[in-house]
C-alpha cells in the first residue's frame, strides 16, 4: 500500500504544499497557496491539504512535515567582541540556525546601541565575546547593557564559558528571558556552532507559535516545526554528501536568487594542498549559508544597484537614467511584477547576474599573495570553492528563464580574488523542491536523495 507524505513550507508571502509517495519514490502532487495571516495559517493549511487529497483521491496523508519562513523569517542580532572573529562566528551559527542576521555588534555596546536594538526588535539576541578563558570584561559589560537599556527580548549567551557565573547575576529583568549554551569561539579561529543552533531552533519553535493559527497547524505535523533555510541546508548537504549506501554528488553551491535576498549554500570544504598557501581566519563550515538582503530583484533592486554603482549599471543595462528609476520603483511597488517588455526582461537578467556576482564573492573565500625574500606565499581566508563540480540555481527568475546558465555563470571565477568555481556543471531546481526535500530527509533520507537527483536538472 503506498504511503503519501505531506510536506509544507510557510512562507511569507505564498505557501508550498507537495505530497511525496515514498513507496514508489515521486512527487504526486504539488501546489502554491497564498499565505493569508489574516484568515490564519490554519486556514491556508487545511485548504492546501484538502485540495491535494481531492486531487489525489485521498481521504488523509500519513504523516506531515512543516517548515516555516512564515512573517519574514527568524530574526537575529549577534554581538562579539571583535568584528572579525567572535561577531563573524556568532553570524555564522545564526545563519546556520536558519536565522536572518538583520545587525551585528562588536566591542563595548553603548547605550545608544542597545536602544537600537529596541527598534529593530528581533526575534533573538545571540550574545558573544571572548574565547575560553580569554577576556570576561566585554561580555559582561554588554550583559549589563542590555540587562539596563533592553525594554525586552530573548538573549542566548554563548561566549567565554569563565564569565557565566558574573553574566547570570547581571541578567536579571524580568522582561529579559536568557538561554545559555557553550561558547560559540572556544578558542581562536575554532567555530562551535551546533551548540547554538540547536537552542536557536527550539526559540524559534516557541516564537513562531505565536504566529496567527501556527499552534493547531503545529499539532498535525509528525515533528517539530523547522525554519525553511535550516530545511533547505539539510537537503542540499545531503544531496551532495549522499549516504552510506547512495552517491551524492559531491560538493555543491546553491545560489537563490529572491525577490528581497539571494541566499548562498555550500557545501564542502577542500582542504590546502600545497606547501605555498596558509589558512588564516575563522575555519569554515562543512555546510554553510550565507544571506544578502541588500541583493534581490525586487524589494532590494535599489540597494542591489547602489552595491554595483548606478553609473555602472546605467552602462550595463544600456538605457535611459529615468527609464532605470522608474522600473526599479515598479520593481520595489510591486513585487509580484512580471516583464512585460523585451527591456525589462534584460534588466531582470542584469538584475540576477548582478545578485549572483556579488552574493557569491561575499559567500567564497579570498586569497592574498605576500611576497617574502625567497618566494611568494599565499593566505586564504574562507572557503575554496574552485573545484566544486555542481552550481545549482533556484529562485523564478532562474527556474523561467529561458536561458539560466548565462546568469548561474556569474558564481564563477572573474578574478584572482575570489575563491569561486572555475568549471562546474550548471543545474536548475525546477519545482522548487529543496525545502520539501528537506523536511523528508529527517524520516526519509533515502527517498528524499533519490528524489533531489532526479529533480535537478542540467541546463
Amino acid at each position: 500500500m503506498d504511503k503519501l507524505i505531506l510536506l509544507v513550507d510557510f512562507g511569507s508571502t505564498y505557501s508550498k504544499f507537495t505530497a511525496i509517495n515514498v513507496t514508489t519514490i515521486q512527487v504526486a502532487a504539488h501546489i502554491s497557496l497564498p499565505t493569508s495571516h489574516e484568515q490564519g495559517i490554519m486556514a491556508c493549511y487545511q485548504k492546501g491539504e484538502h485540495t491535494l487529497l481531492q486531487q489525489l483521491g485521498k481521504s488523509a496523508f500519513d504523516e506531515v512535515f512543516i517548515c516555516s519562513s512564515a512573517w519574514g523569517g527568524f530574526r537575529m542580532v549577534s554581538i562579539g567582541l571583535t568584528e572579525s572573529l567572535t561577531a563573524e562566528a556568532a553570524k555564522r551559527a545564526a545563519l546556520g540556525a536558519g536565522t536572518r542576521v538583520i545587525n551585528t555588534y562588536h566591542y563595548r555596546l553603548t547605550k545608544e546601541q542597545v536602544i537600537e536594538m529596541n527598534q529593530l526588535n528581533p526575534d533573538i539576541i545571540l550574545l558573544s565575546g571572548g574565547t575560553n578563558g580569554g577576556n570576561q570584561q566585554i561580555i559582561c559589560h554588554n550583559a549589563q547593557m542590555l540587562n539596563r537599556y533592553l525594554s525586552s527580548g530573548t538573549i542566548l549567551v554563548a561566549g567565554n564559558e569563565a564569565a557565566i557565573p558574573e553574566i547570570r547575576s547581571l541578567l536579571t529583568s524580568p522582561h529579559l528571558t536568557v538561554y545559555y549554551t557553550k561558547n560559540v569561539m572556544p578558542k581562536v579561529n575554532v567555530l562551535q556552532a551546533e551548540p547554538v543552533r540547536e537552542i536557536a531552533r527550539d526559540i524559534f519553535l516557541k516564537k513562531i507559535i505565536q504566529t496567527n493559527g501556527i499552534e493547531e497547524v503545529a499539532k498535525k505535523s509528525q515533528l517539530p516545526i523547522i525554519p525553511t533555510p535550516t530545511s533547505v541546508l539539510l537537503a542540499i548537504q545531503l544531496l551532495a554528501d549522499g549516504l552510506p549506501n547512495i552517491q551524492g554528488i559531491g560538493p555543491t553551491l546553491v545560489v537563490d536568487v529572491g525577490g528581497a535576498t539571494t541566499d548562498v549554500f555550500s557545501v564542502g570544504n577542500p582542504p590546502i594542498t600545497d606547501n605555498q598557501t596558509f589558512f588564516e581566519g575563522l575555519e569554515e563550515p562543512h555546510a554553510k549559508r550565507t544571506v544578502e538582503g541588500d541583493l534581490g530583484m525586487r524589494y532590494s533592486s535599489e540597494s542591489l544597484i547602489e552595491a554595483v554603482g548606478f553609473d555602472d549599471f546605467q552602462k550595463l543595462f544600456q538605457g535611459d537614467k529615468q527609464a532605470l528609476h522608474r522600473s526599479v520603483k515598479k520593481r520595489i511597488t510591486q513585487p509580484t511584477y512580471l516583464p512585460d517588455t523585451k527591456k525589462e526582461q534584460q534588466l531582470d537578467t542584469l538584475l540576477a547576474s548582478k545578485a549572483i556576482e556579488l552574493s557569491v564573492n561575499r559567500h567564497a573565500g579570498t586569497l592574498r599573495a605576500s611576497q617574502t625574500p625567497n618566494r611568494t606565499v599565499y593566505y586564504q581566508k574562507g572557503k575554496d570553492l574552485r573545484t566544486f563540480p555542481n552550481v545549482i540555481g533556484t529562485g523564478g527568475v532562474l527556474v523561467y528563464h529561458q536561458q539560466p546558465k548565462q546568469i548561474l555563470k556569474y558564481a564563477c571565477f572573474s578574478d584572482t580574488t575570489h575563491l569561486k568555481p572555475l568549471a562546474p556543471t550548471f543545474f536548475i531546481d525546477t519545482h522548487y523542491l529543496f525545502s520539501a526535500l528537506g523536511l523528508l530527509s529527517q524520516s526519509y533520507p533515502q527517498a528524499a536523495l533519490l528524489l533531489l537527483k532526479k529533480m535537478i536538472l542540467p541546463c
